[in-house]
């Protein structure tokens, strides 16, 4: 039986008392037939750090216009329970495995959960049109090969491989702090992983490259904010392979020692590799840029407010070139906090 209830099969179960109110409609066999559901990998973030939970969102959507019922091939169908989670039964579906595959840099796949068992009995599951259902799993807890550092590709086929969810990437790796040596001193970023991982991403890769040695600050408004990372040094340039990010705004405000995106033309998924350091609260950008990161450390706001005081010339450039000598990942503490500074 499909994973999609028949008229038949529900026809049975309403004569031995089984209280569905409606039933899905039939599961096409024609193999150009659009599906009925929709299935959602969503990782709560792409970076995760070593020691901690990894949570990920299982979620199944009905796309179409009518309830569906849906039941576990392989198992004896039962009353659905009062949860309004996507049943374990379900999700761990996929026939031959579970369903749920974990694929290493390596090339090594993983797809038998630790102490999982498979019930003989699954419950019967009914969603309503266009309604949604899920649950969130630490994978660590399931699936130990993911505890360690790494990059992993998790794909979801449950009902027995009848369909196939989007490949979700998750990175295993200590968090990093950034460093940003110049001549007025080191500047010390916390990231916001878990608010802006694609910036965040983006960011160490430019780090990581060596993109920003070398590069300047070309812009500063006195008393508001600090700008830099622009290949062209005038605040025209790009990143050289042309990527641009969607927005990732957050709750974090834009306040003294924010680390956030220059965009291009107001374009909010136009961010690229400048970025700008606020030095007092702007209220105003909050929601129109992307803040990822914050100042950390007296050091740090005492080069910040060195290269703020630098003398501009007529145009607002500063007469000085204000060098980003280089540029490092640091491993940060493991119970790092955001830190809020005045």
């Amino acid at each position: 039986m499909s994973y999609l209830t028949n008229r038949t099969a529900y026809r049975t179960m309403l004569a031995f008392g089984v209280g569905l109110a409606v039933c899905g409609p039939v599961l096409a066999q024609h193999p150009d037939a659009t599906p009925a559901i929709r299935l959602h990998l969503t990782p709560d973030s792409l970076h995760f750090p070593v020691g901690q939970p990894v949570w990920v969102m299982f979620a199944v959507e009905n796309i179409t216009e009518e309830p569906l019922t849906l039941t576990v091939p392989g198992t004896q169908p039962r009353i659905p329970s009062p949860e309004i989670l996507l049943p374990l039964n379900h999700v761990y579906s996929g026939g031959s495995s579970s369903g749920v595959t974990i694929t290493t840099e390596s090339g090594n796949k993983w797809d038998k959960p630790v102490g999982y068992r498979a019930e003989p009995e699954a419950p019967i599951l009914v969603i309503a049109p266009h309604g949604v259902v899920g649950t969130r799993i630490d994978l660590r807890e399931t699936f130990p090969t993911i505890r360690g550092s790494g990059q992993y590709r998790v794909t979801w086929r449950p009902y027995s491989g009848e369909v196939g969810s989007v490949t979700a990437l998750i990175i295993i790796a200590p968090r990093k702090h950034v460093e940003f040596r110049t001549d007025d001193g080191v500047l010390t970023f916390e990231l916001f992983y878990g608010e802006a991982p694609r910036h965040v991403a983006n960011f160490l890769d430019l780090v990581r490259s060596g993109f920003y040695n070398g590069l300047t600050f070309h812009r500063i408004l006195p008393g508001f904010v600090l700008q830099g990372g622009c290949p062209r040094g005038d605040g025209t340039g790009i990143r050289p392979d042309g990527q641009r990010l969607p927005a990732e705004f957050n709750d974090h405000p834009h306040q003294r020692g924010s680390l956030s995106m220059a965009l291009l033309d107001d374009n909010p998924d136009s961010a690229s590799c400048q970025f700008f350091i606020c030095n007092t609260r702007q209220k105003a950008w909050d929601g129109k840029y992307t803040v990822f990161g914050q100042l950390i450390n007296e050091q740090s706001f005492v080069t910040l407010d060195k290269l703020m005081s630098t003398e501009l010339d007529e145009s607002g450039r500063p007469r000085r070139t204000l060098y980003i000598r280089s540029t490092r990942t640091v491993d940060a503490p493991a119970d790092s906090p955001a830190t809020p500074w005045p």
